[in-house]
């Protein structure tokens, strides 16, 4: 129950994040809108690590390469959140971008790519995924 209220929680900041990435396209580029989504938060995070847990920063610690592609995704994820929220809304945003990680996230698990635990994806599950694209596209549609 802890983690459902945690992700819960998540999901609600995700929310606004989206709707605040929005407006930050009203004022300023893409490299703007980065710099405030990321290059803050590492700053806050470097500090506390530095200063408060006293902690080693290692750029490189024999993480896998493919790992560092995440950057790219987050400015792919900003730059459709920031433009897309203005054009479609962020309710519909959250939808469809909710289906699209339902699908990444099976076939992660269905394949067990990048260390998750496989769990092999069952065709009595297409209902549940389907209740989720009808309810998008609803939110989308009107």
């Amino acid at each position: 129950m802890f983690y459902a209220v945690i992700l819960i929680i998540a999901g609600i900041l995700q929310g606004f994040m989206v709707s605040f990435n929005g407006q930050l396209g009203n004022y300023y580029s893409l490299f703007g809108i980065c710099f405030f989504v990321h290059v803050i938060p590492v700053v806050i995070l470097l500090i506390h690590m530095k200063l408060i847990k006293k902690e080693k920063i290692f750029l490189y610690n024999g993480v896998p390469k493919y790992i560092f592609t995440v950057g790219f995704m987050g400015v792919a994820m900003i730059a459709s959140s920031s433009y897309c929220t203005l054009k479609i809304g962020a309710t519909a945003l959250s939808s469809l971008s909710t289906v699209g990680q339902m699908i990444s996230s099976a076939m992660v698990d269905h394949y067990g790519w990048f260390g998750a635990k496989q769990r092999k994806f069952q065709l009595k599950e297409i209902p549940c995924y389907l209740l989720v694209l009808i309810g998008a596209l609803l939110v989308v549609n009107g």
